[in-house]
């Protein structure tokens, strides 16, 4: 990469981080907050052949083993799209032209980026609202993936209804599921479930590992916010 095109990415990345000013820069071309069990924010994603880049909404999970686990790929992978119901393709060097119209349809797609705090139910409708993507629709695995967001988030903030309720809408859920694609990914769904299950009863501990990941010198440096019941 030239001088010229890295010099061009840290101004791009620094307008970012002034029109979306909660987040911070985990790299050039990632912006992060902690928003208590998680953690969410933009990622700007080259595209081939091409230089340009797409700007995603992007969560991570903080309850796995490990830092690098947690952030090994996010859970959701959010498109943006324009007024046309189009995907952005941004090109670099006339990144200006796109730029306003891009933060305003953020702001209208994922207004929870510019809260300080999140309320719980705010996060949780735009997890469900992810349920209505054709790719989830079609997808086991991927549904899961979201009903576990659901359910560790709901923990995460002590809401034990709504754990509760979470845990049996998979258990319903589950019997339309494609268990080849499923276990691909989890395993044995009853072992899935038991371990959802014993999360509950060992709930303190659950809070504890994720406050734990969240003292790694990484995350100390991102935006923290919490999530509110």
């Amino acid at each position: 990469m030239s001088n010229k095109n890295k010099e061009i990415k840290k101004i791009i990345a620094e307008q970012w981080l002034s029109s979306v000013p909660d987040l911070s820069a985990f790299t050039q071309n990632k912006f992060y907050k902690i928003v208590g069990c998680l953690v969410i924010g933009i990622e700007l994603i080259n595209l081939p052949k091409v230089e340009n880049y797409r700007p995603y909404f992007v969560i991570y999970p903080l309850w796995k083993k490990d830092l690098k686990e947690c952030l090994d790929s996010p859970v959701v992978l959010m498109e943006i799209y324009n007024k046309k119901g189009m995907q952005f393709s941004i090109p670099y060097l006339n990144h200006d032209v796109y730029f306003n119209e891009v933060i305003e349809n953020i702001k209208r797609q994922v207004p929870i980026l510019f809260s300080e705090d999140i309320y719980f139910k705010k996060m949780d409708d735009l997890i469900c609202r992810l349920f209505d993507d054709i790719l989830v629709k079609s997808n086991s695995a991927q549904q899961a993936k979201l009903f576990e967001l659901r359910f560790y988030t709901a923990l995460y903030v002590g809401n034990e209804n709504q754990t509760i309720n979470v845990l049996n809408n998979i258990k319903k859920a589950s019997t339309f599921w494609n268990m080849r694609m499923f276990e691909t990914w989890y395993g044995k769904l009853d072992l899935w479930i038991q371990g959802l299950q014993e999360a509950i009863i060992y709930r303190e501990e659950f809070v504890i590992h994720v406050n734990t990941i969240k003292q790694e010198r990484k995350m100390l440096k991102m935006h923290h916010s919490e999530l509110l019941t």
